[in-house]
Parts: C-alpha cells; sequence; structure tokens
C-alpha cells in the first residue's frame, strides 16, 4: 500500500510540473472586451494634445452587445454601424454615436452626434483582462 501512495504522489509531482500555464493574449483588434481609460484629448480652438488619465475608469463592450463599467453609465446597449462609428444607446431608446478606431492595441473614441465637441475631444483606451 505504502508503494502505491508512493507511486501516485510521484504521478501527481510529474502531472502538474510538466502543466505551463499559457499566457491569455488579449485580442487589441476588436472592440468586444474591457477598456481601461488611459489618455483624454481636448482642444480648445488651438492645436490639442493627448493627456495621461489617472484613475479607475472602464469600460465593457460586451459580445451580446450591452454596455458595462463607469465611463459611459447612462449608456446600456452599443451596435457597431461601420467599421469606425459605434452607436450607444440609453434604456429611454435615444442614441449617441462616436468614431472609434483600434491602431497598436489602442481604441480611441470620439462623439459625432447627435452631442459632439466642434474643438475636439475623445477617449483613449488600453484593454485587459
Amino acid at each position: 500500500m505504502k508503494n502505491a501512495i508512493k507511486f501516485l504522489s510521484l504521478c501527481l509531482f510529474f502531472l502538474i510540473s510538466a502543466c505551463d500555464k499559457e499566457d491569455v493574449k488579449l485580442d487589441t483588434k476588436t472592440l468586444s472586451g474591457k477598456w481601461k481609460l488611459a489618455e483624454s484629448y481636448l482642444s480648445t480652438g488651438a492645436a490639442g494634445e493627448w493627456k495621461k488619465e489617472k484613475g479607475e475608469f472602464v469600460v465593457e463592450f460586451r459580445t451580446d452587445g450591452t454596455l458595462a463599467g463607469n465611463v459611459y453609465p447612462e449608456f446600456v446597449s452599443y451596435s457597431i454601424k461601420d467599421s469606425s462609428t459605434v452607436v450607444f444607446k440609453k434604456k429611454d431608446n435615444s442614441e449617441q454615436s462616436y468614431s472609434y478606431e483600434i491602431k497598436d492595441g489602442k481604441l480611441r473614441m470620439s462623439p459625432t452626434g447627435p452631442i459632439m465637441c466642434i474643438e475636439g475631444c475623445g477617449l483613449g483606451f488600453v484593454k485587459f483582462k
């Protein structure tokens, strides 16, 4: 019986040590997933600039079309209109469009209507787990 326990322990040891923890790669090319606010852009008429953001502001684009997080709390769902436009919807079905671009793992968004920034504004996000 002692030999069987030693043998099973040894087998268990080899099974556990043989397992590698895989690095899960984030798909930074699609809108779905969780994004953390990293920067913001604001212009007052002159050339604006992107500034780093502090704090824990997150938006989650769920695959079922719902929206979560604390960046856009008034919106409950989203739909992708085309390759550069996403439409957010409130509970009362009113809509707000945003232009978006995913480049080099960063998501940048700017309102395009009905509310928009005449001088220029936007938010920049990075994807995380």
